[in-house]
Formats: structure tokens, C-alpha cells, sequence
């Protein structure tokens, strides 16, 4: 009896080192993940910056990452690995990468103080066939829905719309336009929602009009918030900044108010992921202060594929280059990639939702052509040559022909 406890106990021990290894694995491969998420989303925030020089910007990098990491799946080749680069998961399998998007979307909806939800959703032509393990992917590790509809009808962008509507809570509407572009195949869209309240909310008795300095603008007022507490603040000689926290105090907003001698932009051209983690996040320290910033609300939308591009990933939108075998055995390139997005904050938190869509759109097939005619009544050039090794064995040109 007690060398069969010896073996049971061995089994067990055996399964608990599996699994903790399992988990810690994991655990390592979901903080690449968030790294490499961080670090595409300050470049991608940088692209836009530089395309739309002093407008509101408002974007969910994660949504981002999160569409195309769908699309990910069904990339092969070259144009995988372009994507890859881009999106900073090159140091993570596609095995590794798929758990990973799992186990973060899990970790993030798992929240019980604030309202976060994520969708994940694939539509495509009706009779058109998507590759088994790409689906099986997308339903596994994204949980996405799917469906087939008739991009040739005007009820396919309802479906769509009507999903973004519902996972947004009506925040994000008309996603997509009716008529898609020519020969569309598959759309992929990815939607976030939040909302959340302030760990401790602002007094809306102390909000009152202040003047704004947009730059290069005319002077507004804007009515401001305020609030005099112990902040997790850090200043330096580039930026103030100030942590507040939602409730739970798991999700945070960072404010930063650049030095009078920088911008937004100018700010920003000197961060990165490896700095957002390693010196930005470590510089808070509580300090007493008075925080004044402004009420406000935005709603934005951006077309991706000229700031996706100019970040390197110019394969995947290449009709001649785009290798998607992995998704479809039909040629497919990205055709648009494009997010809506809205944000509000208030006294009492803050509500903001995204949808990115991606578009697939088959590679142009040759079009039959006529049947020609040659009728070779004029001088002509002839060639005899070896079809294997393409040697020319005789060649001549014929003026005029001897009978």
C-alpha cells in the first residue's frame, strides 16, 4: 500500500509541476503580449499624429492588434512575418501568440468594478470558403462569432452594423458602408467597450468655464474639472503628469500635460513601450496637488492602411504580394483597415468604445479574353528551339514566303 501512495503521490506531484509550469509559461507569454500591444501602439499613435498634425486623435491601439492579430491567422509567408514585425509579436509562436490573446482578453473582462466588454466577429461571402484551422482559430482563441451573408446585398452592412451597435451599447455606429469595395470576401472587426467610474469622482460643483490654448487657435472656454488631493504625480522637464485610477483601481488614466515649449506630438516622438514600462510607470509617487483638466467628448474615425503601411506592413495590402493562404485558398489582400471610435469624460468616469474593421478583398482575376486572331500575312520572325533546356536550334524571318 504504501508504494502505491508513493506512485500517486508521484502523479500528482507530477501534474501540479505541469501545470504550474503551464501557467507560468503563459503568464510570461501574456506579459510579452501586453509589451508588444504597448509598443505598436505608441508607433501607430506616433503614425497618426504625424498624418493628422494638430487634430483630436482618439484610438484603441488594442482593437487594432486585436483585428489583426485575427488576421494574423490566416497570413503565411512573408507577408506573416511583415505583420508580425509591425505588431511587435515576432519573439511569440503563433501557438504561443493565439493563448496569449486568450488569456488577456479573459484577464481584462474578468473586471467586476467597471463595465468591459470585447467582441470579435468574421463575415464572409456566402459560398466562399474560409480554411478550417483559421476558423477554428478565431472561434478558439478569440471567441469569434461567424457568419455568412452576401456583400452584394445591403443586409450584409446591417448585420455588421447592427453587431457593432450591440457591442458598443449603441456607442459605435455604421461601421461599414454599402456597397462594399469590388470582389469583397471576408470583413473582421474587432469592438471594445468600457465604461468606468472614478475611484473618487470629481465635485461637479467645482466645474466652471476656464479658457482653453488650442494650438495655433482662438482662446475657449471649456468647462474644467477639479479636484485637490494626493495624486500619483511625476514632472520633469518634458511633461507633468497624474495617475487616476477607476474603480477597482485595476484600470487607470494617465494625464500628460506637456511643458509649455512642447506639444502633444513632440511628447510622444519620445515614448515607447520599452520606456512606458520601464520609466514612465516607475516615476509616480504620491504628492499633494490640485489637478484641473477639462470635461470633454469626442467621436473619431481613421483609416489605417497609409499609417499601417508607413509602419511596414505594406505586404498584406499588396494585391500582387498579399499571402493569406493560411486564411483561403483564393488570393486575399487587407483592402481597409479602418476604426471608429467615441470617448466621454465626466465628473464620474469615463465612457469610450472602438471598432476596427478589416476588410479582405480577393486579388483581381484575369477577366477571359476574346478570342484573337493572327493572321500572318506580312514578313514574320520564326524559332525552333528545345522546350526542356529552351536551347534555339534554328530560328530565320520570312519575307516571302517560297512555295
Amino acid at each position: 500500500m504504501k508504494s502505491s501512495k508513493v506512485v500517486v503521490l508521484g502523479a500528482s506531484l507530477g501534474f501540479l509541476i505541469s501545470v504550474v509550469t503551464a501557467f507560468t509559461a503563459t503568464a510570461q507569454n501574456l506579459e510579452k503580449l501586453a509589451a508588444a500591444d504597448n509598443g505598436f501602439a505608441f508607433d501607430l499613435l506616433k503614425q497618426i499624429a504625424v498624418e493628422q498634425p494638430g487634430q483630436n486623435i482618439f484610438i484603441s491601439p488594442f482593437s487594432v492588434s486585436t483585428a489583426l492579430e485575427m488576421v494574423g491567422d490566416g497570413a503565411a509567408g512573408e507577408t506573416k512575418t511583415e505583420m508580425q514585425r509591425v505588431l511587435k509579436t515576432d519573439a511569440l509562436s503563433p501557438a504561443d501568440l493565439n493563448a496569449a490573446c486568450k488569456a488577456l482578453n479573459q484577464s481584462l473582462v474578468s473586471q467586476t468594478n467597471v463595465i468591459l466588454n470585447l467582441a470579435d466577429g468574421i463575415w464572409y461571402q456566402d459560398g466562399f470558403h474560409l480554411k478550417t484551422n483559421f476558423v477554428a482559430d478565431n472561434q478558439n482563441y478569440f471567441q469569434a462569432a461567424l457568419d455568412a451573408v452576401d456583400f452584394d446585398s445591403p443586409k450584409s452592412a446591417d448585420v455588421i452594423n447592427a453587431w457593432a451597435d450591440q457591442a458598443t451599447r449603441g456607442k459605435i455606429q455604421n461601421v461599414v458602408q454599402y456597397p462594399f469595395p469590388d470582389a469583397t470576401r471576408v470583413v473582421l472587426a474587432n469592438a471594445i467597450y468600457f465604461k468606468g467610474n472614478w475611484a473618487e469622482q470629481f465635485d461637479a460643483k467645482l466645474t466652471k468655464p476656464q479658457d482653453f490654448y488650442p494650438a495655433g487657435g482662438v482662446v475657449k472656454q471649456v468647462p474644467m474639472m477639479s479636484k485637490t488631493k494626493k495624486f500619483n504625480y511625476q514632472e520633469n522637464k518634458d511633461f507633468q503628469a497624474v495617475e487616476l485610477p477607476y474603480a477597482g483601481n485595476r484600470l487607470r488614466m494617465y494625464l500628460f500635460l506637456p511643458a509649455t515649449n512642447s506639444s502633444p506630438q513632440q511628447l510622444l516622438a519620445g515614448f515607447n513601450g520599452d520606456d512606458w514600462h520601464g520609466k514612465i510607470l516607475t516615476g509616480f509617487l504620491q504628492r499633494e496637488g490640485t489637478l484641473v483638466f477639462p470635461r470633454f467628448k469626442l467621436d473619431y474615425d481613421v483609416t489605417l492602411n497609409d499609417p499601417l503601411q508607413a509602419l511596414g506592413m505594406k505586404r498584406a495590402f499588396d494585391p500582387q504580394a498579399a499571402d493569406f493562404s493560411a486564411m483561403a485558398d483564393e488570393p486575399l489582400f487587407i483592402g481597409m483597415v479602418k476604426q471608429k471610435s467615441y470617448v466621454a469624460v465626466d465628473e464620474f468616469g469615463t465612457e469610450a468604445a472602438a471598432v476596427t474593421t478589416v476588410v479582405m478583398t480577393m486579388s483581381a482575376v484575369e477577366e477571359p479574353q476574346e478570342p484573337f486572331q493572327m493572321i500572318v500575312d506580312r514578313p514574320f520572325l520564326f524559332v525552333i528551339a528545345d522546350g526542356d533546356t529552351q536551347a534555339i536550334l534554328f530560328m530565320g524571318i520570312v519575307n516571302s514566303p517560297a512555295q
